[in-house]
């Protein structure tokens, strides 16, 4: 069961630096390595698979950095639109309308 939408046991990847995938693939190799012969071979065989595939990954070429995005202004996420809840016509707010239909009968004037 789940606390919240977006946590990290929900099934996403995790996002490493190119280090920490150097780091990690040493890691995998060692383990490899230290593996003893009776082991599963379905671990040899996962092992194997993720080192080939952070192999790929890290030979590929390094993404160059990200622009600076903070010289242009941030257009609006949306359309600023007038509030529902505002009154600018002249009649009664929407507090006052709302309290007026979920007050008692008796209140109502």
């Amino acid at each position: 069961m789940r606390s919240f939408e977006g946590q990290h046991s929900d099934n996403v990847a995790i996002k490493r630096t190119r280090e920490q995938k150097q780091r990690q693939l040493v890691q995998l190799k060692e383990q490899l390595a230290m593996l003893k012969s009776h082991a599963a071979p379905a671990i040899r065989e996962a092992l194997v698979k993720r080192i080939a595939e952070l192999d790929a990954e890290l030979r590929q070429p390094a993404k160059p950095p990200r622009e600076n995005r903070e010289d242009s202004p941030r257009p609006p996420r949306r359309e600023s639109r007038p509030s529902v809840f505002r009154a600018d016509d002249g009649e009664r707010s929407a507090s006052a309308a709302a309290a007026g239909i979920f007050s008692s009968p008796r209140r109502r004037s």
